[in-house]
């Protein structure tokens, strides 16, 4: 091919590559009048901007900035999506660890009784200790008996704030106990349920 020919094709072939690449903003105001350029016309600066190709195509559509309160909301639904989903991978994650620590049933209520029986342990300990307490207490009460018309001595008096103080300790230790085991009793019925659930709907446990 001759020199000329040559270099008439290469500007040929650029003159199409520019006009392909070529681009046009355009958008419309809010009064319906319409805005082009070779960059977003500055009157449309908050709306929807249409860039196009040089065939007319639309290469791309600009969505006009966010309002705060749009951006509030993208916020909002954001966070409470981040938070669903972080949500499903902790309920995820436990329904795993529940179905390894458990095979079945059985095993989760014998688990259970394991838990409650130190408990129940520590609430009878502490109904005896306070029939010991009372126990002393008829002693200091037979005592004070030769004092029903005289002050009592100190010492009486000592002993008894000292049973008292010692049975509300005891009774607090049976209260704490007992709402203990009313936690245990509730975990233990949500991990069941849980695990009836799931194996119900085809999981299996891991095998041990």
């Amino acid at each position: 091919m001759a020199p000329e020919l040559r270099v008439l094709a290469f500007v040929c072939a650029w003159l199409l590559t520019t006009a392909a690449e070529a681009q046009l903003f355009v958008c419309t105001d809010a009064k319906g009048r319409t805005y082009s350029g070779d960059r977003p016309p500055p009157e449309c600066g908050e709306r929807q901007v249409r860039e196009l190709r040089g065939d007319g195509s639309v290469r791309r559509v600009i969505e006009p900035p966010l309002t705060p309160e749009q951006k509030a909301t993208r916020a909002a639904e954001e966070k409470r999506q981040k938070e669903e989903a972080e949500r499903k991978r902790e309920t995820m994650r436990k329904d795993l660890a529940l179905l390894e620590a458990y095979a079945n049933e059985l095993e989760i209520e014998e688990t259970r009784n394991r838990a409650l029986a130190s408990r129940m342990a520590m609430v009878e300990r502490a109904k005896n200790r306070i029939e010991e307490h009372q126990r002393e207490r008829k002693k200091v009460d037979q005592e004070a008996e030769f004092y029903s018309k005289r002050e009592l001595p100190e010492r009486l008096k000592r002993s008894y704030q000292l049973i008292d103080s010692l049975v509300r300790s005891e009774e607090k230790i049976i209260v704490n106990a007992t709402a203990d085991m009313n936690r245990v009793n509730e975990r233990f019925d949500n991990d069941l349920k849980r695990f009836r659930e799931l194996v119900n709907a085809g999981a299996q446990p891991v095998n041990r």
